[in-house]
């Protein structure tokens, strides 16, 4: 919370904010690195049960796309496609492209959606402070990785999320790093923790980045965006909310857990957050690579439509 609340305040008062693409990276190539060290050891036996959060994440999808987008166009007046690429809960990149090719206003999208990943980083761990929600201390570990162990696991996550990003997976820096480092822990290649004055520094990054991305907005232009991206990120987690509500029902697992692998956060502050909340980090990972592979569909499919709908209103007009 600090890194990003510091960050976005910078920007917002117009200093010249920016994260290097090396310190991105280093960023991402860590947060892959400290959720698969946290991987829990149980992950493989529990994968039977996730059909039904699986289940609840496509419902919950199709229900902030079409809810929010409907109120960002009916109350806030935004134009179909402003509205829904705003809406979607994920692939900033890949909504922002497709805005630049000349479908709504790319910097109220952007506003819109930087608003959703700070106002989530910042709620969850005020909401797991404050309301009756479980979570639990990480074991405190008895060893740590040390210079060799780290360097060694450092590299294989560093080719693995490069290969990622080659075959263009979601997210491949973070994804890649995980996989490498989840692969050696279950292969019993290593079982220490990770030391904690890295793992404070990748928090740090991890707000840091989210804060960067307010960089080149002017408070003009995020007060202009900003209530209607409060309001749909409100519609947002109240959805996920029930959603996660309900699953928690049918498999045993912590509702916080089943939240934050349900959330509309980017994967890397919600993967940080069930670090530091003692979640099981592959549950959260796995689904919200499934999150983007499903929006990865469905952003190009509600583009079609939106087009349709304005080539059949000029259609009317004329």
């Amino acid at each position: 919370m600090g890194g990003a609340l510091a960050v976005t305040a910078a920007a917002m008062a117009g200093w010249p904010v920016s994260m290097p693409n090396r310190l991105r990276d280093v960023a991402f190539l860590l947060i892959g690195m400290s959720m698969g060290a946290n991987v829990a050891p149980d992950s493989l036996s529990l994968i039977a049960s996730w059909p039904v959060s699986l289940a609840g994440l496509v419902l919950e999808l199709v229900l902030i796309i079409a809810l929010t987008g409907w109120m960002l166009v009916r109350v806030f007046k935004l134009d179909p496609g402003t509205a829904y690429l705003s809406s979607f809960p994920g692939h900033l990149s890949f909504v922002l492209g497709i805005a630049a090719a000349g479908v709504g206003d790319s910097r109220q999208i952007v506003i819109i959606q930087v608003i959703r990943i700070l106002m989530l980083t910042i709620a969850v761990p005020i909401g797991a402070v404050f309301l009756p929600i479980d979570h639990f201390t990480p074991p405190a570990p008895t060893s740590f990785l040390g210079i060799w162990q780290l360097l060694a696991l450092g590299a294989a996550c560093a080719v693995a999320g490069l290969g990622f990003v080659w075959l263009k997976v979601p997210a491949g820096f973070v994804l890649g790093a995980m996989a490498a480092a989840t692969a050696a822990k279950l292969g019993g290649l290593y079982v220490e923790a990770m030391p904690a004055p890295l793992v404070t520094v990748t928090f740090i990054l991890t707000g840091a980045l989210i804060g960067s991305r307010f960089a080149g907005i002017t408070r003009r232009e995020f007060l202009a965006a900003a209530k209607g991206g409060v309001i749909a990120t409100g519609m947002t987690v109240a959805i996920v909310t029930v959603i996660a509500y309900g699953v928690s029902h049918f498999v045993d697992m912590p509702f916080g857990q089943i939240w934050l692998g349900l959330s509309p956060g980017a994967l890397e502050g919600m993967g940080a957050l069930g670090i530091a909340l003692g979640y099981d980090t592959a549950f959260i990972a796995a689904h919200h690579v499934m999150r983007l592979l499903l929006l990865s569909f469905a952003i190009p499919a509600v583009v079609v439509l939106i087009r349709r709908r304005e080539a059949a209103a000029i259609a009317r007009q004329q």
